[in-house]
């Protein structure tokens, strides 16, 4: 199939001096359509001719299509906000003309732009509305809607279920004959397969996605097939091959504008000459993204480029540019914590008050809690971090460059982690206590062997069926160490047990340090701001799930009476309301390396 022709500016005008007013404005949102789906870098463009034109003629239908179009193609150029309030101006003018099938497009259009800024409970409950209100009577859109649906899914970290959702829409668009969605579905399907490490069924997924889109002359969608062409050759370890998709996918990016997915294929590009040695490369590569991040403020990519220069000094035994792009990291990783939470809170207290007449208030103040409770989440991860920071820099300090490397090595593993749960309210017990045990490995090094750790855990518990909020477990060590141990010089026994107990779990982190004194100040000293956050986030998941959270805190001694260490131990529930559990899992895909981008 040959690619469709968008007329350039000449012929455009030609076009359009033989058409009347309205006439006009159909015919540029139909040209907006177009590129929307194989030129997105004219979409806006052409969307703002009709909106013009439409404006001076009080074309009302073209109007509300071109506000929608418009807000289509900021989104495409990554300007989320913009996106927004031209699809509410699309909704109200759509609305008001009763035309509803346009008002689910639109819907359908908006729960994306939501997606986007990470707000995946919004997106949800956009699509569940379009879904709700008889979008399956429009056979494309309702295609159009599910798509949709399982991108969403993905990013919530419901691998099986978005799957489901992929498989669903390849069936039908195969039914329908509907060639651009059945590739756009593969393709994404193709992703989550590979996250589950499924690599060779992904890559005929993908082979198919980017076959079907080649037959259709897609530039934009043979673009981003390419990218990921390239990331599951990375994957599997065919590093010629990878590095040729991610090239074509760069000038099919070029040549159709998309300068925000050139910064996120520059990045796997750089990943993939540092996979093979090619450092230099790598770095080239890694700035040429970089410089499209600052310039588009996209602050996800920038927090990727800085992750993956953080492995690329690493790799040159740069202990003191490994630092600066941990640090980075850092201020990256709360920087975009604190922007989404404040969205968040912003958008759930005016909620809150425009439904206070409908009686949600008791829903809503459910909402209040889980974003109270994400607050306290953006504060842990900081703390964390900086003090993990601090214990590399005093391995520097001490000159010890063997230890720096080793402690280098753990701490961009746990800061892997951490990143990749920065935005998840739960996680199975095995990731927090693999994630600990990262901890333990590097304060190990820190206070120079001096303490001994032991993880223990009954057979009868399933590590990976028991959730439980993200660095919960992490601060309680952290206590251990600098107000158990701490005072003696690090020396000491840190011991975590696990066991389960009828209708809960027992998770005990016990020392055999100084316990704590009899004075309230020392008393509140060995308590920390790490557990007093502890327990307030114990205190609001118990709210938001209506389950017992409980933690006690037990003083230790020896049959003299003197003190023997502290013992802080936790009560999990084994059974909780996984819906709203659900709710708050907000993972990432594909953490192992720079997420791609799926088809929408």
């Amino acid at each position: 199939m040959q690619e469709v022709h968008l007329p350039n500016t000449a012929e455009l005008e030609q076009c359009l001096a033989h058409l009347s007013a309205q006439e006009a404005v159909d015919y540029l949102n139909q040209m907006a359509e177009i590129a929307s789906q194989k030129f997105p870098q004219r979409t806006s463009e052409l969307a703002r001719q009709a909106y013009e034109r439409a404006l001076r003629s009080g074309y009302q239908a073209g109007l509300a299509e071109a506000c929608r179009l418009l807000g289509v193609g900021a989104l495409f150029a990554g300007r989320y906000a913009e996106a927004r309030t031209w699809f509410e101006q699309a909704l109200t003018l759509f609305d008001v003309l009763g035309q509803r099938e346009k008002v689910l497009h639109t819907v359908v259009n908006r729960a994306l732009a939501y997606s986007a800024i990470g707000d995946y409970a919004e997106a949800l409950e956009q699509l569940q509305q379009a879904l709700d209100s008889g979008v399956s009577e429009f056979p494309a859109l309702y295609l159009k809607a599910l798509q949709n649906l399982g991108i969403v899914l993905a990013e919530l970290g419901q691998y099986e279920r978005a799957l489901r959702t992929f498989e669903e829409v390849i069936a039908q668009a195969t039914q329908q004959g509907s060639e651009l969605t059945l590739a756009r579905a593969y393709n994404n399907a193709a992703l989550l397969l590979a996250a589950r490490g499924e690599y060779t069924r992904a890559l005929e997924y993908q082979q198919r996605s980017t076959a079907l889109k080649e037959q259709q002359g897609d530039t934009y969608g043979l673009a981003v097939a390419c990218g990921t062409l390239g990331y599951l050759y990375t994957q599997m370890g065919q590093w010629s091959e990878a590095e040729r998709a991610y090239q074509q996918s760069l000038a099919l990016r070029s040549k159709v504008g998309d300068n925000r997915g050139r910064g996120y294929v520059l990045a796997n590009l750089g990943q993939l000459y540092r996979l093979q040695g090619m450092l230099s490369a790598a770095e080239e590569a890694l700035a040429e993204a970089a410089r499209i991040a600052e310039e588009l403020s996209e602050h996800a990519l920038q927090l990727e480029i800085a992750r993956e220069s953080v492995h690329l000094y690493q790799q040159r035994g740069d202990v003191e540019g490994t630092v600066y792009f941990l640090q980075r990291c850092l201020f990256l990783s709360e920087q975009l914590l604190g922007e989404r939470v404040q969205q968040a809170l912003a958008r759930t207290e005016i909620r809150y008050e425009t439904e206070r007449q409908r009686r949600e208030q008791e829903q809503l103040r459910r909402l209040l809690v889980e974003w109270q409770y994400r607050a306290l989440q953006a504060q842990m991860n900081p703390h964390f971090l900086f003090n993990a920071l601090n214990a590399l820099q005093y391995c520097i300090i001490r000159n010890d460059v063997e230890a720096a490397q080793r402690f280098i090595s753990r701490f961009t593993e746990l800061m892997r982690r951490i990143l990749r749960n920065s935005q998840r309210g739960l996680v199975s017990l095995r990731e927090e206590l693999e994630t600990v045990e990262l901890y333990l490995q590097i304060e190990h090094i820190r206070f120079c062997q001096a303490f001994s750790y032991l993880v223990e855990v009954s057979p009868e518990v399933d590590l990976d069926e028991i959730w439980i909020p993200s660095l919960l477990l992490q601060p309680l060590v952290e206590n251990a160490l600098k107000h158990g141990l701490g005072p003696r010089g690090g020396r000491g026994k840190v011991y975590i047990r696990v066991v389960e107990q009828q209708d809960h779990v027992l998770c005990c982190v016990e020392d055999d340090g100084v316990g704590r004194r009899a004075d309230k100040s020392q008393e509140m000293a060995h308590t920390g701001s790490g557990l007093l956050l502890t327990e307030e986030r114990l205190r609001l998941l118990s709210q938001h799930l209506g389950e017992n959270f409980g933690i006690r805190i037990v003083d230790l001694v020896h049959p003299d009476g003197s003190p023997a260490g502290t013992r802080v131990e936790l009560s999990l529930p084994l059974c909780i309301d996984y819906l709203r559990a659900g709710e708050l899992l907000l993972a990432g895909l594909a953490p192992n390396s720079i997420k791609p981008v799926f088809s929408p």
